[in-house]
Formats: C-alpha cells, structure tokens, sequence
C-alpha cells in the first residue's frame, strides 16, 4: 500500500474534511435507527419449540425470560455438521456480556437448527456462555430466513421481537451483510491502513478462539 506523505498541517487539514464527512455519516445512522423503531410489527400465531438444557423445551415466549424484548441470532449450524459455521463463530465472539442488554429490558438468544447435544459441545469447547438453543424439528429458521427452503442452505441473520400483552411480535429482521454491524474487530480493521484485509471468505477466515491458542 502507497500513501502519500504529507506535512502535519496538510495531514491536518484532510483529517478536517474526513471527520466533517464521519459525523455526517454517523447522524444519518441515528437517523436511520430512529426510522428502524418506527417500522410496524406482526404478530407471530405460530409456535415454536426450542431445545435447551437438560433436556428443555421452550416456546418463542419463553426465549424472552423476564424482558419485554428479545434479539435473536440465527447461527448456521445444521443438524448433519459437527460445529458451526467459522463465520458465525466470529459474529459469537463478538457478543457482549448479556448483563448490559438486560439491564435495558432486553434479552439475547443464538440459535441454530442442529440438535442441542451438537450445540452444547461445540460451544464448550469454545468457551461461549451465551444461550444457545436448537431449533430441530422446529419450521423457526425457515420462517425466519436463517434457512432457505428448498435446500438452499443455512443463512446467518438476525431477527428482533417484541412481547406485549403477552403477545410475541417480529419488529425487524437483517441479513448477512447487516450482521456486520455487530463487529467490532471489523470497526476497528476499518481505522487502520490496511483495512480488513479480507479474502474471499471474509469473517470465515478468522481462527476460532481456540485455534489461536494452539498456535501460541
């Protein structure tokens, strides 16, 4: 990479005009979340059966625990794999400390379509507290597009509800490019000089947390 090299005042002047085009940039993110709350609902009538510990079951409702509202991440992970997508593994470790959400009436789920027993063994190994839960057997990820019907394949996604009056309704939903939102290491890559340096994988090509400590 060439970048041209400039005197401090010159650097100066161009860090400037940058920073007026960023807070530009960052009002019209604020804006565009005020226009995402403002987005009508629909009720979900159908119900849903999620697999979690010690042999649990639970309804869409119960996913939310005591919170009014609830964030769920479809992580691509199908019932004939043995561990989940490197991709949504990279969009797990960036999951903050679940406290924070609850603490705003919120709560955070991750869920896939392999079996619990899968699930639960792979996110060990990982070192993830999040809950996890399996949607096997369940027509959750296919409604919701973290799975496209026909064969099509897993598809990491997002989906955001809301329960009032008892009710379970879906206020947005945002696919794979949008996920990246959630990415920190990503906000910072985008600081620096050299940028992401993403191959044709993108976030896939991250190690799981496990295998950088194999290397060290």
């Amino acid at each position: 990479m060439v970048r041209k090299v400039v005197t401090r005042e010159e650097w100066e002047t161009a860090r400037k005009a940058l920073a007026e085009k960023e807070t530009a940039a960052l009002q019209a993110l604020h804006n565009l979340a005020a226009e995402r709350r403002e987005l009508p609902m629909v009720k979900i009538d159908k119900s849903y059966q999620f697999h979690g510990p010690e042999g649990s079951t639970l309804s869409l409702a119960d996913l939310f625990g005591d919170k009014d509202q609830l964030i769920v991440y479809h992580f691509m992970f199908a019932p004939e794999n043995e561990r989940g997508c490197n991709g949504c593994a990279f969009v797990g470790e960036h999951i903050p400390d679940l406290r924070h959400l609850r603490s705003r009436n919120t709560s955070m789920v991750v869920v896939s379509r392999a079996p619990f027993d899968k699930i639960a063994a792979w996110k060990e190994k990982l070192g993830w507290t999040f809950p996890w839960y399996s949607s096997y057997g369940s027509d959750f990820n296919y409604d919701f597009g973290g799975t496209v019907k026909g064969g099509g394949g897993e598809m990491a996604n997002l989906s955001v509800f809301y329960k009032r009056d008892g009710e379970v309704y879906q206020t947005y939903s945002i696919f794979p490019r949008g996920v990246e939102m959630l990415l920190g290491t990503y906000q910072l890559l985008d600081l620096t000089p050299l940028g992401r340096q993403d191959g044709p994988l993108g976030p896939a090509e991250f190690k799981l947390n496990y295998e950088y400590e194999a290397d060290e």
